[in-house]
């Protein structure tokens, strides 16, 4: 008798699998106390996706060194005199400059608002970006949330392409750039907490090298561990001779903010422990001036200010405080607030941490 001919539309599978003894044992059972050990595995094991950020989160708080988030209101961490500036200015760059395109009716009617026309103001910060590059970048928004766009498609099209434009119509445009850290990892490895997951956040506004920064990086020694020279806690490329000044986490709108908490947490802790370590060795600590932190969910953008407090403070630790709503991609009104606030953000960059790097590596250039 003849035998049919396979079918080579059906897609193959694999043979049935006989049993074996291992498939007829119990389940292992596990002591309801786990030992150090199995706590640093659970804690290794967030890829796999059995920790969850809360618990990383509570890891950074009990820390000797803690990281800890506080609502600007809260009563958990004084808040330091930069901080409390740079949360002022953020507050009030919700005023900008309106663009001298026609706008729908219901957008002119916002750009109307007398906080929304300080013209003086505005420009000691950046450009006016014209009115056709911020419908651009809303279209693209938009286009995005109607497709469910995956997290990348955001980051690239709408995350990325919002800090570029906002980067190139900068008064500091020639000493800024955006560099993407997604596939930095912490370098050397034991800079970062041995049971916690070496977390990174999306992308990071650098500080270009000049000549003050390239005499310095001639002395600069190799990272501990690692062989090679960096200004940063990692040894990727496109981050070794240009200091970090501001991290960037991004997420697509429906991912969960906790998670990025987490990333910002172990990141930030993990580069602050790096620049303690460029110090002039026997020198009185520097204290790290207020850092802004920059949020992108979807649309919307928010901004935490971290402190580091010194180690000879009574208080000691890191605080980020959260969160000032900066503006969003949903329209060109919200879209020019926030590209004003990233222009502030630049200008920090430029004004107050450029100046304190150079004082933190000045030694070298002696």
């Amino acid at each position: 008798m003849r035998r049919p001919e396979a079918d080579t539309e059906i897609t193959p599978r694999p043979n049935k699998r006989r049993l074996v003894q291992d498939d007829l044992d119990p389940p292992q059972q596990f002591s309801p106390r786990p030992s150090q050990s199995d706590a640093s595995s659970e804690l290794e094991s967030h890829h796999s996706g059995r920790l969850s950020p809360t618990k990383q989160l509570a890891f950074l708080e009990d820390r000797e060194d803690p990281v800890i988030y506080c609502d600007f209101n809260s009563a958990r961490a004084e808040m330091s005199h930069d901080v409390q500036k740079l949360r002022a200015d953020a507050d009030e760059l919700a005023s900008l400059t309106a663009p001298d395109e026609d706008l729908e009716a219901g957008e002119r009617a916002r750009f109307c608002y007398p906080w929304a026309n300080d013209f003086k103001k505005r420009r000691k910060t950046g450009k006016i970006v014209s009115l056709s590059e911020v419908k651009r970048l809303t279209t693209t928004a938009i286009t995005c949330e109607d497709r469910r766009s995956h997290e990348n498609t955001w980051n690239e099209k709408v995350h990325l392409a919002t800090v570029q434009v906002a980067l190139a119509s900068s008064a500091h445009a020639a000493y800024l750039d955006v560099a993407s850290v997604k596939t930095a990892a912490i370098d050397p490895p034991n800079l970062a907490d041995e049971a916690l997951p070496k977390r990174v956040v999306d992308y990071a506004i650098v500080l270009l090298p000049e000549e003050r920064l390239s005499r310095a990086w001639k002395k600069l020694q190799p990272l501990p561990n690692a062989g090679i020279k960096s200004w940063n806690h990692t040894t990727t490329s496109d981050l070794r001779s240009t200091p970090i000044a501001v991290n960037i986490e991004t997420k697509a709108p429906n991912k969960s903010w906790t998670d990025g908490k987490a990333q910002l947490g172990i990141w930030t802790a993990t580069l602050f422990k790096r620049l303690l370590m460029l110090q002039e060795p026997g020198r009185e600590e520097l204290e790290i001036p207020a850092m802004p932190l920059l949020v992108a969910q979807g649309h919307d953008w928010h901004l935490l200010i971290i402190k580091k407090q010194p180690s000879s403070s009574a208080r000691r630790g890191t605080v980020i405080w959260q969160k000032i709503d900066i503006g969003s991609t949903r329209s060109c009104f919200d879209c020019y607030k926030l590209l004003a606030i990233l222009h502030l953000v630049a200008d920090w960059a430029y004004t107050i941490w450029r100046p304190w790097f150079c004082e933190l590596i000045e030694w070298m250039d002696r």
